[in-house]
């Protein structure tokens, strides 16, 4: 810490000023870490101080994915980060050590995030409801008749929904056609096969088809309700025997 005067200066060497050299910067933030985890309340607050950009950022993140406020989720990852910090091992990490600073405060407020929930971007319905509306506007003043396969698929799901849709097609129609989740992503986020997932979706798709009526003359899905991510077969009825994807009865 020679020649460093002052918190921020501290802080700033720590690796907030990105002109210092990381081995520097790790090194001067492991000696916080090792007085911190001695009791020295000063080194444990400099410490902290030097993650706190990269904790605005992470806060901001899981606001608009958990729908939080700034504050509350802010309060939660600055006290982890408290508890982090003076539990450090610095033994066993003395390696990139605010990264793992940033990591081990995420999770354990938040748990250890998927892969696939880093990779998806979801959609909320106001913000899709809001893009239906403009669009079906803008068409109405264009004299525009080619349709959006997304806000169809919308206007299908939303029709089902009032018509009873269930809670889990639902869900796993929206995760195939407008999250854009392959069956692999859901299985492995679900710990299950894929075979699992396609059953699921086979299922979600002709609950809706069967909702909406969205038959054809050969009792197929129609091109509008295959558009939600998956072939519907034809209804089961009370007393027949249900066909199997591969045309034997089941």
């Amino acid at each position: 810490m020679a020649g460093l005067t002052g918190a921020e200066e501290v802080v700033d060497g720590c690796g907030r000023d990105r002109s210092v050299p990381d081995v520097v910067a790790n090194g001067r933030l492991l000696f916080l870490l090792c007085r911190a985890t001695q009791g020295d309340v000063a080194a444990a607050r400099v410490a902290v101080a030097r993650v706190v950009p990269a904790l605005v950022m992470k806060t901001a993140a899981h606001c608009r994915t958990a729908g939080r406020g700034f504050d509350t989720v802010f309060d939660e990852l600055l006290a982890s980060a408290w508890i982090v910090v003076t539990t450090y091992p610095v033994e066993r990490r003395p390696e990139k050590t605010w990264i793992n600073i940033v990591l081990d405060t995420e999770r354990a407020v938040f748990g250890r995030q998927r892969l696939v929930d880093r990779l998806t971007t979801l959609v909320p319905p106001p913000v899709l409801a809001e893009h239906l509306t403009i669009h079906r506007t803008a068409s109405a003043s264009h004299d525009d008749r080619v349709g959006d396969p997304l806000l169809e698929l919308v206007d299908l799901l939303a029709a089902g929904r009032r018509l009873g849709l269930s809670d889990a097609a639902l869900n796993i129609l929206v995760e195939f056609g407008i999250d854009g989740l392959s069956s692999h992503q859901v299985a492995a986020r679900d710990g299950v096969t894929d075979r699992a997932v396609r059953l699921r979706r086979q299922r979600a798709v002709t609950e809706l088809a069967t909702l909406l009526g969205l038959r054809d003359s050969t009792g197929s899905a129609s091109p509008r309700a295959a558009g939600a991510g998956a072939k519907a077969y034809p209804h089961h009825r009370p007393g027949s025997r249900q066909a199997r994807p591969d045309g034997r009865a089941a």
